[in-house]
């Protein structure tokens, strides 16, 4: 490393898990950097899930200034370090510009001229956390085992508190929130199953709490066909920027969450609520971290190429026929077996 770094700069542009994901390289980097100041640089969609983090100094929105802009800001601001996790031609383009005297990123095309360390991104599968470490790694920084995190207010954590109860949530008892779909309807566990545990929880006192921004009418539709007393959280916000906020604070207000391989549950890693993650194609040993609060579900066998998955997902294949009904209430039942009980008052849990 250069002797002093005090300006810092991690590059993560797009993909909303992946933002999360790279937000635990920031307590390596002040852990090892104290008297150094931290900027992320991060795609418009994804910027409001690092708002309000203590270790951000500041937020750099590409699309504000577009590339080029935003690679003479980045080269006006002197970085002493830039850390690139993307590691796409136009973040090694930005990378090189910065003049930085650290540069670390991938070996891309273009590495030697824009980076000063590079690593390979192959090898064997581990936590994408890890992997990105390796980055930290490399420039002699320690890392520890933290998990991504995210930054709620008070505010919007009692908003989150809000908008689930008035979507018709009851103020006590316990909430499981819903993810439908993936992003690949290959990895997406059928609607029909959520609709019977959703019912087979309400059978049990627990409020399914569908999140249904960005998912289709026609699976929303169905879900509520076959489950009608589940609570629908929709879209709750205009602007892009707060309806993210809004999301995560009613995914903060729930107690566990059940999603196929998608952004939000690295969300909920990030908010610390407990969830259930059921793979279908893909392994979890990229994503999942393996802690007692993460419950991985998979049908055993080999991951699928992203190429192949959705050619078989329409020839028929089901990749999550050995993930039932039963398997995945037993496991939200055994997370919510340690859950904290919650109040009236302020919607808060007793600790």
């Amino acid at each position: 490393m250069p002797p002093r770094i005090e300006r810092i700069l991690l590059i993560q542009l797009r993909r909303l898990g992946d933002v999360v994901l790279s937000t635990a390289l920031l307590d390596d980097l002040h852990r090892a950097l104290p008297q150094g100041s931290i900027d992320v640089l991060v795609g418009r969609h994804a910027a409001p899930l690092v708002a309000g983090h203590p270790l951000i100094r500041s937020r750099i929105v590409l699309e504000d200034r577009g590339t080029l802009g935003t690679a003479r800001l980045v080269r006006a601001s002197g970085y002493d370090a830039v850390f690139d996790i993307q590691g796409s031609m136009r973040t090694a383009m930005i990378t090189r510009a910065s003049g930085a005297p650290l540069r670390v990123g991938w070996k891309v095309r273009g590495a030697p001229l824009a980076y000063t360390h590079a690593l390979e991104r192959g090898g064997s599968p581990e936590y994408v956390v890890r992997r990105r470490r390796r980055l930290l790694e490399l420039a002699g920084i320690p890392i520890g085992d933290s998990l991504p995190r995210i930054t709620l207010a008070a505010h919007e954590r009692l908003q989150g508190e809000v908008d689930v109860r008035s979507a018709g949530a009851p103020p006590t008892g316990h909430r499981v929130a819903f993810a439908l779909v993936t992003s690949s309807p290959a990895r997406d566990w059928p609607v029909e199953r959520f609709a019977k545990l959703a019912n087979a929880l309400l059978d049990r006192g627990v409020t399914p709490v569908v999140l249904t921004a960005g998912t289709p009418a026609a699976i929303v539709g169905t879900l509520r066909a076959l489950c009608p007393r589940a609570i629908l959280v929709p879209a709750l916000d205009g602007n892009r920027d707060r309806e993210m906020r809004r999301f995560l604070g009613v995914l903060a207000a729930c107690d566990v969450l059940l999603s196929g391989d998608t952004g939000p549950a690295h969300m909920a890693d990030a908010l610390g609520v407990p969830r259930v993650t059921l793979y279908g194609p893909t392994t979890p040993e990229n994503y999942a971290p393996g802690l007692a609060t993460t419950v991985a579900l998979r049908t055993p066998g080999p991951a699928v190429r992203i190429r192949d998955e959705n050619r078989l997902h329409r020839e028929g294949h089901d990749f999550f026929s050995g993930v039932t009904v039963d398997m995945v209430m037993k496991a939200i039942l055994a997370l919510l077996e340690v859950a904290p009980s919650r109040v009236t008052a302020g919607g808060v849990h007793a600790d």
